[in-house]
């Protein structure tokens, strides 16, 4: 499917489609050719998000995100990156996909067999 489910913190603010820094951290180089900005930036953000203090050097890697009770849609091919707003509950996610989401290329699941996909990891 090439999406898992993660629990994160409820307010947990990363970008969807923005692959997660925590697994491209130590790569400042990299990060400025992908982003086209400074890396810095990701850097602090994620320190914020970790509850990492930054002093000079990023953070190494990886670092999974903060869990949390926040249910949400990552993307599970590449390095990885959340597709979906936080939701409180697994069913408000599963309804938000069955809308939202596309299980492979352009095919969709109804809520119920989003639960179950995502049930079963």
């Amino acid at each position: 499917m090439g999406r898992t489910l993660k629990r994160v913190p409820l307010d947990f603010d990363w970008e969807r489609g923005v692959v997660w820094a925590g697994y491209t951290l130590g790569l400042c180089l990299e990060m400025e050719l992908f982003y086209k900005e400074k890396s810095c930036e990701y850097c602090k953000k994620f320190a914020k998000l970790m509850k990492l203090p930054i002093k000079g050097d990023c953070p190494r890697l990886p670092f999974d995100p903060p869990e949390g009770e926040g249910y949400q849609l990552w993307e599970a091919k590449s390095e990885g990156s959340p597709s979906s707003p936080v939701f409180k509950t697994l069913d408000e996610l599963c309804e938000w996909c069955a809308e939202n989401a596309t299980t492979f290329a352009s095919n969709k699941a109804t809520k119920e067999q989003w639960r179950k996909m995502l049930s079963e990891e």
